[in-house]
């Protein structure tokens, strides 16, 4: 349950970076794509350091912890306007691409823990299955929050925008690290 909750949060954010980047920063759609290319880079990283991080600190330590820093790094997105340097905005999206790559391996690796080897198939399927819906959640929440929020403001103006768009940077930030209390 923590784990879904956890994704909501984590699941919005392709949604709601590229209106960002696009309707609020006013960059072309390549430009928006490659800002978010740190993400993978650092997901990279992660992968090979969560080993150590997960052995030296717990599981339990990093998945608290870590919960509450990505949901910070997701509201931290509410102070990229326009005139924001692009090196802030790359660098906070690699932090995103780190947490969240280091929740997705701590959550998963949990998941198989007590699983025994014949019924792994099984398991693997439906965690699959269920982090695939968390994460469709996740797009579908972030979009209700982007339309609450932008409603009622003039989508061709970037400050009414941007101040909409940060409002569900700021719940979806929210909304993940409440999860941490699951």
């Amino acid at each position: 349950v923590g784990g879904f909750f956890t994704r909501l949060g984590i699941g919005g954010m392709p949604f709601l970076l590229p209106l960002l980047y696009q309707i609020g920063l006013g960059y072309p759609a390549w430009q928006a794509g490659l800002v978010m290319m740190p993400q993978a880079l650092a997901a990279i990283t992660m992968k090979i350091c969560s080993r150590w991080i997960l052995a030296h600190l717990g599981h339990r330590r990093v998945l608290i912890s870590n919960t509450v820093l990505l949901g910070l790094n997701i509201m931290l997105f509410t102070q990229i306007g326009r005139g924001a340097p692009i090196v802030a905005i790359l660098a906070l999206s690699f932090t995103q691409g780190f947490f969240a790559s280091l929740q997705f391996t701590s959550m998963n690796t949990l998941t198989f823990a007590d699983v025994a080897d014949k019924e792994a198939s099984k398991a693997s399927s439906l965690s699959s299955t269920s982090m695939q819906m968390s994460l469709s959640f996740g797009v579908a929440t972030a979009s209700l929050l982007a339309a609450w929020f932008l409603g009622h403001v003039d989508q061709t103006d970037p400050t009414q925008t941007i101040p909409a768009l940060h409002k569900a940077f700021f719940a979806m930030g929210g909304f993940t690290i409440l999860s941490s209390l699951m």
